[in-house]
């Protein structure tokens, strides 16, 4: 009996850990796949007004709502530069008279999307209208997608997950 009470919590602590350490990789994985759905869904309407709006909704539909266990905390989709020497990508920080970021949030019991840097009128500062979809001058697009993952061994402790991906959107006239 006293050998069960020196070896129980480290057994348990340890099986927990594992439970809570694949958890950990599943999230991260259904992040990354949300990410990649929002990405699609964007490049795809191009300068439909509703692009990010769909694009947000695709993207909980398609994976980090259905796990449960990772939490959107913001979705911020921006206009990028790529060199074309170098390939080097860095973020627009002028072209739309300020930073052409667009930042979501999201609400998964009403299934609403939050503009969470409004401008004027309570729109986004980059909207979907504005993107270039002609051949010659392409928009070159940004996602980033900030979740965090509650562990469920160990209630104090959360750990930020951060995905990014860069696309163009698709020509369309």
């Amino acid at each position: 009996m006293v050998e069960f009470a020196l070896v129980a919590p480290v057994f348990f602590a340890a099986l927990f850990g594992a439970l809570d350490g694949g958890l950990l990789m599943f999230s991260s994985g259904a992040v990354n796949h949300a990410t990649g759905i929002a990405m699609i869904t964007v490049a795809q309407e191009g300068r439909t007004t509703s692009a990010d709006n769909d694009a947000l909704k695709a993207m909980m539909a398609g994976g980090v709502a259905a796990t449960g266990f990772a939490k959107v905390d913001e979705v911020d989709i921006y206009l990028i530069h790529v060199d074309p020497t170098t390939g080097l990508v860095t973020q627009d920080t002028n072209s739309c008279g300020v930073a052409c970021v667009d930042r979501y949030g999201y609400t998964a019991s009403t299934n609403t999307v939050t503009v969470l840097n409004p401008v004027g009128g309570g729109g986004p500062p980059w909207p979907p209208g504005a993107r270039n979809t002609s051949f010659a001058n392409v928009t070159n697009i940004g996602i980033t997608v900030k979740c965090h993952y509650s562990y469920l061994a160990f209630t104090a402790a959360q750990l930020n997950i951060t995905q990014t991906r860069y696309f163009r959107l698709e020509p369309t006239s």
